[in-house]
């Protein structure tokens, strides 16, 4: 095992030695409890303390930070995601006969962590957990959309590349785009990720107002025509409604208006 993956199962291993039974613990007692150097254990609780997994007690102590806790909460909040979006998802795939998508944002793309997909519609992707560039993408609209300021310009940073014919790949059109999804409440993405496929997102929110993620229903841009957009979009918003309330929005202090 290398030094570098050594002081990583020896960080591990120090997280994972506080307890309800023992919430604080010193130097010391990490070091007699592990069969652990004191200058190890000193060592890597300075890093866990500067990243915040660490508090420090005032009899120079430790016990564990928020910012575990905060994992903590991504993770139940990600479960929880998965098992409130479930049944609108599938409604939504029963209602408008296209496929649909559940997307979150990772970094500068959207990653799709639920799919249902349409008997009648060809795959659009053949896997759960694909990534795509968010300016391509209705969702990733939505998700910039309604997010920090802050992740439209790492988008805007790593450049608008085109994928097809109808990217955009103007910084001032995109901006455009952002600001007609805030004011709409919606997106749409009209062959801008691959010739022939179109699509319709809606924001997700969280208990704390934030936009946890978006739901998309997918399909042929040969089907998906102004004509049929107010349909579809009506469906779309239903569900995106229908999630956010299981994930707690109606107890958000401040409700975005979509």
């Amino acid at each position: 095992m290398s030094d570098q993956l050594t002081s990583v199962a020896r960080t591990l291993r120090i997280l994972e030695a506080f307890s309800y039974v023992e919430p604080v613990l010193g130097v010391s007692e990490l070091a007699r409890k592990l069969g652990m150097g004191k200058s190890s254990v000193h060592r890597a609780l300075a890093t866990l303390l500067e990243g915040g997994y660490v508090t420090k007690t005032t009899d120079d102590r430790y016990r564990l930070g928020l910012k575990l806790h905060e994992l903590g909460q991504l993770v139940v909040s990600g479960l929880r995601l998965h098992e409130v979006a479930r049944e609108p998802l599938e409604r939504l795939r029963n209602s408008g006969h296209e496929a649909v998508h559940l997307a979150v944002l990772d970094g500068t793309d959207v990653v799709y962590i639920d799919r249902f997909e349409s008997s009648g519609t060809a795959r659009m992707f053949n896997r759960l957990g694909r990534r795509m560039p968010a300016h391509v993408t209705s969702s990733g609209k939505c998700l910039l959309a309604f997010g920090e300021s802050e992740l439209t310009e790492a988008v805007l940073d790593r450049g608008l590349a085109r994928l097809a014919p109808r990217t955009i790949t103007s910084v001032s059109l995109f901006q455009e785009a952002l600001a007609t999804t805030r004011t709409q409440g919606y997106a749409l993405s009209v062959e801008e990720s691959q010739p022939g496929v179109s699509s319709v997102a809606a924001p997700v929110f969280g208990r704390d107002g934030g936009c946890i993620a978006a739901v998309s229903l997918v399909g042929p841009a040969s089907g998906m025509t102004a004509e049929h957009l107010p349909k579809y979009l009506g469906l779309v918003r239903r569900c995106a409604r229908e999630i956010s309330d299981g994930m707690g929005f109606g107890q958000a202090r401040q409700r975005p208006t979509v």
